[in-house]
């Protein structure tokens, strides 16, 4: 219980402070603003046997809170008018994953979460609205992996954690001011592979919510007007990232691991067919030091000699092609990328398969010539993690 109330208590101030931020009725546009209570339920999704020795059960409460902005027609960007005039704001989310049934001493604390969301109905009318929203943030957590004292928690290693969370939702306005909805979220936390172990979270809830609009908000209508002029055209990007790895066998020969950096850097070329949409080809370098390659030899030659992995090449460079998609809203893009290594030797098992992922975002900077700020995630099997990057590159 005592873990519990620490969590609680972080994300009791954490709502206060959003609702303290929260513009009051009768302000300039209060009908712009808006204010969600929700709460429900939640079950950690994992591979069979994977937690045994942790935990005999995985549901959990879930409470949240979140302040929103409507956009509306009035708003001098074009892009609320192409995404249908979205919901945008700042939550906080607590997750009770203390109250899993646990084996012996190793454990979870309650997961707290702060976020930005974007909030997009498919359907809208006076009284129903159906659509999705996506939450990027970080979460915070007080219990991480210890070889001596948590031994078998190998979800997480590190305090500090990336939260990404994509709902659906379904909502109904009995009145004016008040909206009540039911919602089906799945959530990601985890490190990028900045620690191990770290297996991550991923969770899927089911959750009620009431909101309360500081006035009743109103249905914008998208004029012909209001959309911007859009002549289709190529995106050249050129990319370079760096990042940091934890490497597995180092974990299984010394109990512990070293942050080694990787770099990532590449182009892409994209046809953009919609202010919002562009979809391409990428190609991708992924480097290792020489360092790094040379000690995973030397654990795999010790923790696995049944594999002989002395006829296996360790070479720091790795060559991919990637199907790339990204999404526009102003200056800031979302972007995904599934490829094949065309070229890869990394050993053993750091091998790990012959397709890869990416999921990141970037903000472009229009009066610096191009150039954006980023970041992505590199995954296989769409769900190991590989790296972490940050990224810096220029759109021409």
């Amino acid at each position: 219980m005592k873990r519990m109330n620490k969590s609680s208590v972080a994300f009791l101030l954490a709502a206060q402070l959003l609702l303290l931020c929260t513009p009051l009725k009768g302000q300039e546009e209060p009908r712009r603003w808006n204010v969600t209570v929700s709460g429900g339920a939640g079950y950690m999704l994992h591979e069979p046997g994977l937690f045994d020795e942790l935990a005999r059960s995985f549901s959990y409460p879930t409470a949240d809170v979140r302040i929103g902005y409507y956009t509306t027609s009035e708003d001098p960007s074009s892009y609320a008018a192409l995404f249908g005039f979205p919901s945008i704001g700042l939550g906080v989310n607590w997750k009770g994953t203390s109250h899993f049934d646990w084996v012996g001493k190793s454990h979870l604390n309650d997961l707290v979460s702060l976020y930005g969301f974007f909030e997009r109905d498919f359907i809208r009318t006076r009284k129903f609205s159906f659509g999705y929203d996506l939450s990027l943030g970080m979460a915070f957590n007080s219990a991480v992996h210890d070889k001596d004292d948590n031994p078998e928690n190998i979800i997480f290693s590190s305090a500090v954690l990336v939260y990404v969370a994509p709902a659906l939702h379904l909502s109904y306005r009995p009145t004016r001011h008040l909206q009540l909805g039911l919602s089906g979220v799945l959530t990601h936390m985890s490190t990028g592979r900045l620690a191990y172990p770290n297996a991550g979270f991923n969770g899927v809830d089911v959750v009620a919510s009431a909101r309360y609009a500081m006035a009743e908000p109103r249905i914008p209508e998208c004029r012909e007007s209001e959309k911007p002029v859009f002549e289709r055209h190529m995106l050249y990007e050129v990319y370079a990232g760096y990042g940091a790895h934890r490497c597995a066998q180092e974990f299984e020969a010394t109990g512990k691991t070293t942050p080694w950096p990787t770099f990532a850097f590449g182009a892409i070329a994209c046809y953009q067919y919609k202010p919002t949409l562009s979809s391409g080809l990428g190609l991708d370098f992924f480097y290792f030091p020489t360092s790094f390659q040379q000690r995973v030899a030397e654990y795999e030659r010790v923790l696995h000699p049944q594999l002989h992995p002395e006829k296996y090449d360790y070479r720091p460079l790795s060559l991919g092609i990637s199907a790339v998609q990204q999404l526009h809203y102003g200056n800031f893009t979302a972007w995904a990328q599934v490829g094949v290594y065309l070229y890869k030797h990394l050993g053993v098992c750091e091998q790990d398969g012959i397709l890869y992922q990416r999921i990141g975002g970037k903000i472009v900077f229009p009066k610096l010539a191009n150039t954006y700020l980023g970041f992505s995630c590199r995954s296989h099997h769409f769900s190991r993690a590989a790296s972490l990057d940050f990224i810096l590159g220029v759109r021409i």
